[in-house]
């Protein structure tokens, strides 16, 4: 069989199968591995970047270093991590300028100095297109480990910030819009760092996830790791207001990025309803929101409700090898 026919997922679990665990408390499946470390757990996580599938010919080198660190700190704050350093793999044609080279550093740079880490090693090597590996580090206490595994019927979800700002962007980009505010939120996401370590702290999440993907396609995710299903509100959904303009602009469906499109890094939660306004609080002292968009169900199905009408909710994100919606 085919990766086309398989999928990213789908690989994903086969490789698992081959490989043995080894010592790794936290294993493959979740948003990092983590290793028992006396009291924490040490969290690793490593994500890849290439020309042909996540940098458009609008994204400077600035952005694609930007990007390339943000992505992979993400994971570290769907896990409520602190990171502790990063190292880059660049794979780069050698008629790359030395331009490109320094703006990718830059951003690279800027991006881990703005959430409190930094470039800490890495390997460069003669590659066809560019290529950029990132691998993060960091650091969680046991007991404020945020697992996407733990999601129980009667848990509220929820989702930090805003959905639809990065496919705000790529629509902008698309139809020739200028926005550079909403394209700038496609080409550098913000990992939800603070507001992850916010929620550990509290140590009130049942599971998390970031939604890189797509909003659809991660409760996917979690449903196959929970066995439960999610009735999803679509009228509370936070869509971007960036979104939110350009609808009235190009009459798009803003609800199909908000639910389908990813890239926007914010974190995906469920918690018990008893302690959900504690999360609200400690999310808000942050400087960002988190928004109740449904609840967890005991029915293995995923129903979006849209103007009391209930529907199974499409699985439509991002995955490697398929075919893409947009």
């Amino acid at each position: 069989m085919r990766l086309s026919e398989l999928g990213e997922r789908k690989a994903i679990e086969l490789i698992s199968k081959l490989l043995s665990r080894g010592k790794a408390a936290v294993w493959i499946g979740d948003d990092c591995a983590a290793l028992a470390f006396d009291q924490d757990y040490l969290l690793i996580s490593t994500d890849m970047i290439s020309q042909k599938t996540h940098m458009p010919f609008e994204m400077t080198p600035f952005q694609i270093g930007w990007f390339s660190v943000a992505i992979n700190l993400s994971d570290l704050a769907a896990k409520g991590g602190k990171p502790i350093g990063l190292v880059l793999s660049l794979g780069l044609p050698k008629k790359t300028s030395d331009s490109f080279l320094k703006e990718l550093m830059k951003g690279a740079d800027t991006c881990a100095t703005r959430f409190g880490t930094s470039i800490i090693g890495g390997d460069t090597k003669e590659a066809q297109a560019v290529l950029v590996c990132g691998t993060a580090v960091g650091i969680v206490k046991k007991n404020e480990f945020m697992p996407r595994q733990g999601a129980k019927p009667g848990d509220i979800v929820a989702v930090t910030g805003t959905v639809g700002r990065a496919g705000a962007g790529y629509c902008a980009l698309k139809h020739n819009v200028q926005d550079p505010a909403s394209v700038k939120g496609l080409m550098e996401p913000m990992p939800r760092l603070k507001e992850g370590r916010a929620l550990a702290e509290e140590k009130i999440v049942s599971s998390c996830m970031d939604i890189s993907d797509g909003l659809s396609s991660s409760l996917y995710q979690l449903q196959d790791l929970n066995r439960v299903g999610f009735d999803i509100e679509q009228e509370q959904l936070p869509v971007s207001a960036a979104l939110r303009r350009l609808q009235k602009q190009l009459n798009i469906d803003v609800y199909k990025y908000a639910l389908h499109f990813g890239g926007d890094y914010e974190l995906l939660v469920t918690i018990p309803p008893t302690t959900f306004e504690r999360a609200v609080k400690a999310v808000k002292k942050t400087g960002n929101t988190l928004t109740a968009i449904g609840s967890v169900t005991k029915e293995k199905k995923i129903m979006l409700i849209a103007k009391n009408v209930k529907k199974i909710l499409a699985n439509r994100g991002y995955e490697h090898f398929k075919k893409h919606v947009f």
